[in-house]
Formats: structure tokens, sequence, C-alpha cells
């Protein structure tokens, strides 16, 4: 017996011995993994790119699903992926579901669990990676997401709490998103309602102050009154002229059409000199034009940003990408990790490769030796 261990010791601590302390280890000390399973798509509302044919479509269903997928949410989808493996999601799970504690129960083998109570973010990152798997496919769009724990209530717990963070961030991308779009046209929207407030403003003092609603009016009104009393007066002297042909000098009726063009010429007169003294007339009309002016181009000015606005908002929504549950996390009724014999079986096929190349390497140097 003594000549047996002796004769092959090699092989015995170097293959044997590996093989057995492996099975020993899986078979009475590991302890049992729960594994949860999920998958979810990232969509968008922008509307799929269809094929130029009926034909085309069906023929390449596939690929017009790749294509659609490429054009939309594939950077979302990777960026997802890319949160979940990251430091920011497993500050937010130790926070919300204490991912130490999960992972190092008492019960749990001391080879398993994660052996600091307090470990560093990047030794909790390095664990977490190992007990979590993140994989997107492009070319379904469609992103599984697999998690080992030692309780299946928790291992379906971290699944659905990972699935509730990718959520919040496509939630956040798309809050970016609306802010960035409509942000610009919103202030422009501003600036018009302001410059139209400015305007009503300046027209309401330029009427109080020149005590004229429309000077535009106003002086039509004059200038209209002038000549109908022109018109008046113009009757009344060929009425006068007409009269005299055959009436005296002194009849009652002349004197009365006298006195009428009399106070037509002082109407016309008092008119003419109220023209006169509103010196600043022309000037109103100049500036109330410009007013005008200016309060029909800040008007358009708010009209046209406005549209812009609500184009804004419309293609913010075209743009807006959500998670869509494919399947569900699951709470696992039986450990499928680790796998006993395959462990086993790598332990003994990397002790036996290991055994061969260090025979080869010894017995060439013996050989060089001699």
């Amino acid at each position: 017996m003594t000549a047996f261990l002796r004769r092959h010791a090699p092989v015995l601590i170097v293959v044997v011995l590996p093989t057995v302390l492996a099975l020993l280890y899986y078979l009475l000390l590991a302890s049992g993994q729960y594994e949860s399973e999920a998958a979810f798509v990232v969509k968008n509302s922008r509307p799929s790119v269809r094929s130029a044919s009926a034909g085309d479509g069906m023929m390449g269903g596939g690929g017009a699903m790749g294509m659609a997928m490429t054009s939309g949410a594939l950077a979302e989808g990777f960026a997802v992926n890319t949160y979940m493996k990251s430091h920011d999601a497993v500050n937010s799970l130790q926070k919300r579901l204490d991912l130490v504690s999960m992972f190092r129960h008492p019960d749990t083998d001391f080879v398993s669990r994660i052996f600091y109570a307090h470990p560093t973010p990047e030794r909790l990152l390095w664990y977490y990676l190992r007990h979590v798997d993140v994989v997107f496919h492009e070319d379904t769009g469609v992103t599984t997401l697999d998690v080992r724990a030692f309780r299946p209530e928790e291992a379906q717990r971290i699944a659905e709490e990972l699935l509730k963070l990718g959520e919040e961030r496509i939630n956040e991308f798309n809050r970016h998103v609306s802010e960035n779009t409509i942000k610009i046209a919103d202030h422009e929207v501003e600036i018009a309602e302001q410059r139209v407030k400015e305007v009503q403003q300046r027209m309401t003092e330029f009427r109080q102050k020149s005590g004229d609603l429309d000077p535009t009016k106003s002086s039509v009104v004059g200038i209209s009154l002038i000549g109908q009393l022109q018109t008046e007066l113009a009757q009344a002297d060929t009425q006068l002229t007409q009269m005299l042909r055959t009436i005296s000098l002194s009849s009652p009726q002349v004197q009365t059409l006298k006195q009428r063009i009399n106070a037509l010429n002082a109407q016309i007169e008092a008119q003419q000199d109220l023209a006169r003294k509103n010196k600043g007339v022309s000037l109103n009309i100049a500036d109330y034009d410009q007013l005008m002016l200016e309060r029909e181009f800040a008007q358009t000015t708010y009209m046209s940003t406005a549209s812009e606005l609500e184009e804004a908002r419309a293609s913010a929504l075209q743009q807006q990408v959500y998670v869509v549950r494919v399947v569900e996390p699951n709470l696992p009724g039986m450990p499928t990790y680790p796998h006993t014999i395959l462990m086993v079986l790598a332990v003994f096929v990397g002790s036996s490769l290991t055994f061969m190349i260090g025979r080869m390497l010894i017995t060439g140097m013996r050989e060089h030796a001699i």
C-alpha cells in the first residue's frame, strides 16, 4: 500500500485529491443557489420602419425587426444593459434591498457567500456580477436577466427591483429628452409673449398720453367733417345766389340763409384752427402706425413660436422610450446552481491537464539534463 502511494503520489496529489475535495464540497458543503429569470425589451413611440413591399416584409421578417430595433431603441437597450451592471445599480439595490445581507447568510457556505461584512464598492460589484447576468440580444432587441441568490424569494426580489431600476432610468431618459426638446421652444414662446405684452403696454401708454384711441381714425373724422361743412357752405351760397334773383336782400329768408352761411364759415374756421393747433397729429399717426406694426409682428411671432412649441411636444412624445416586460421574474422552486457534476468534471479535467503538462515539462528537463 505504501509503495502504491509513493508510486502514484503525483497523480493522487495533483488529480485525485482536488477532484475528491471538489466532490465533497459540492455534495456536502456548497449552498444551493436559486435562479430567477426575466426578459424585457426597450421600445419607442416612433413608427417602425416598414418594408418597401409586402413581399419583402414577409420574406425578411426577422431582418425588418432587427432594422426597426437598430433604428429605434438599440442605444437605449444597451444603456439599460450597461446600467444594470454598473455601480449605480448596485448602490441602489444595496439601499433598497441590502444586498450584502442577502449574499451573507449565516447558513451559506463560506466559499459561496461574500466574505466581507462591509465590502468596498468594487468588491461588492465584483461579487454582484458573479450572480447577475444581463444579456442584450441585438438580433431581437430582447434583454434577458438572470439573478442567482441563496433564497428563492430574494432572487425574485432582486430581479424585480432591477427591472424597476431599468424602468426608472428609461423614465429619466425620457425626462431629459422632453426637457431638451421643449426647453428651447418654450423659452422662445416666453420671449414672444413678453414682447406682445410690452408692445401692448406701450400702446396703452400712448393712448393715455394722447387721449386718442386711434389717431388715424380721428384725423379722418376731422377731415371728413371739414369737407362736409364746406359742401353745405357751397350749397348755401348757391341757394343764396338763386334767392337774390327773385327776393330782395332785406327779405327774412335771405337773412336766415346768410346767418346759416356765417355759422358754417365759423364752424369751418373752428375746425381748421383745431387742426392747425394740433400740430402733433401727423407725429401721433406715425407713432401709432409704428406701434401697430410692432404689435402685428409680435403677435405673428408669438403664434409661430406657439406652433413650434406644440410641434416640439409632439416630437418629444415620439421620442419617448419605455420598457416592456416580456417575461416576469419567476419564483424558483429548486436550486439550479452550482452544477455539481459539471464543476467536479471541470476540476478533474483541469487537474489532469495540469498533471500531464507538468509531467511533460519534468521529462523534458530530465532528458536535457542527461
